[in-house]
Order: structure tokens, then sequence, then C-alpha cells
């Protein structure tokens, strides 16, 4: 099991939320061009495109939804860690959750692979 000190922990998770809040904004620009084609175009092969986008978007929104909320518990354990045991914090370490850092990682993997997918698609049509 990899540990890691509290603070570099902590930096860690706010990097990980800090993406993912990114990648959040960025669905709703992606939902914002999809619109502009949809306004533009009514061809059945676009309006297919546009709803298998607009699944993928939600069902990415959903996972983001999910994974903040999994770092905010792990974020709340490393508080209440710190607060039961406020000495030399800056000294210690605690357990990665490794799995939450790949479901970031992967997160990210299939976000970029959507998002490039979408502007081939906007790029296309508009």
């Amino acid at each position: 099991m990899e540990q890691m000190y509290i603070t570099d922990l902590h930096l860690q998770h706010t990097e990980w939320k800090n993406t993912l809040l990114f990648y959040v904004d960025d669905i709703k620009t992606l939902d914002h061009r999809l619109q502009e084609v949809l306004s533009k175009n009514n061809d059945k092969e676009v309006l297919a495109m546009a709803e298998h986008f607009q699944n993928q978007l939600i069902l990415q929104k959903n996972r983001a939804a999910e994974i903040l909320h999994s770092i905010k518990e792990s974020l709340n354990l490393i508080e209440a860690e710190v607060n039961n045991h406020p000495v030399a914090t800056d000294h210690r370490k605690m357990e990665l959750n490794s799995k939450l850092r790949d479901e970031v990682a992967d997160y990210v993997t299939h976000f970029s692979e959507l998002r490039h997918e979408a502007i081939r698609f906007f790029s296309k049509w508009m």
C-alpha cells in the first residue's frame, strides 16, 4: 500500500477536485456547441450523433459528480486525521486511495477521448 505525507495527499485531492471541476465546466461548453450544431442541422446523421454526445455528456457529468463525492469523503478523512492528531501533521503519512487515483485517471482519459470525438463532430457539421 502506497502512503503519502498528509500535506501532499491533501494537495493531490485538491488537484483531482479542480481537474474534475474543469471537466464539468467543459461539459457545459461542449453541450452549448452541440446545441449550436443542432440549431443549424436537422440531418438524421447529425441528430443520431447529437443524441450520442448528449447521452455521453450526461454520463460524464454524473460520473464526475460521483468521483467528486468520493474525493470529498476522502478529504473529510484526511481532515479528521489532522483534527484528531494535530501534532506534526506535515511529517506523518496516510494511505493513498489508489482506487480513487485510478478513477480520476480513467475519467480524464475517457473524457479526453470523448472531447476529441466531439470536436471532430463539431468541425464536420458547423
